[in-house]
């Protein structure tokens, strides 16, 4: 249907299926997919585009279609869709999958069934994945709202038990989203 992304590795269409359902297409322009393919089967869905199939050069996924990120900034939507990817970012570290780009504010979307994130190109299987400390140096280190020392505090936490520094951190977009 048309060109919806592009990047110096490869292209993202969106497309109309034989079934009529609307589909994201990304051709590979210069590196190989299998890797992306693999962990977007791997998380089948969660927290990412279901991947539906593949051909040499290509494969065909979900359509992601939300609000991403960087459009909610400055408003009480923006944190609690940070909130939301605090889970995936979570549920990620949990299952070895390290993301490598959540900095990138067009990475996140809030769609009707929830967070999403998109663009798994360069992310890998790892033992010691770090999204969830991406998501606190990316976004509330550098944000006003929040105190430096208590995110240290649950960073600390959560390289401890990520379940209680998840809880920690959910609790403080809260009180932040109550003074929004």
């Amino acid at each position: 249907m048309c060109k919806i992304g592009e990047g110096n590795r490869g292209e993202v269409y969106k497309v109309k299926l034989e079934n009529g359902k609307i589909a994201a297409l990304k051709w590979a322009k210069n590196y190989e997919i299998d890797k992306e393919w693999e962990i977007l089967k791997f998380l089948d869905g969660k927290f990412a585009p279901k991947p539906l199939f593949r051909g040499k050069r290509y494969f065909v996924m979900e359509f992601i279609e939300g609000v991403p990120l960087r459009e909610l900034i400055g408003s009480k939507e923006y944190y609690k869709l940070l909130e939301s990817a605090f889970d995936g970012a979570y549920y990620f570290d949990s299952v070895g999958v390290a993301h490598k780009q959540l900095g990138r504010y067009y990475h996140i979307y809030l769609t009707k069934r929830g967070v999403k994130f998109i663009d798994f190109e360069r992310a890998v299987f790892s033992k010691n994945p770090r999204n969830f400390l991406q998501l606190i140096g990316y976004y509330l280190q550098r944000d006003e709202n929040f105190d430096k020392k208590r995110l240290g505090d649950i960073t600390h936490q959560y390289k401890k038990d990520k379940e209680k520094g998840l809880e920690f951190i959910k609790e403080y977009l809260n009180e932040i989203i109550d003074k929004v």
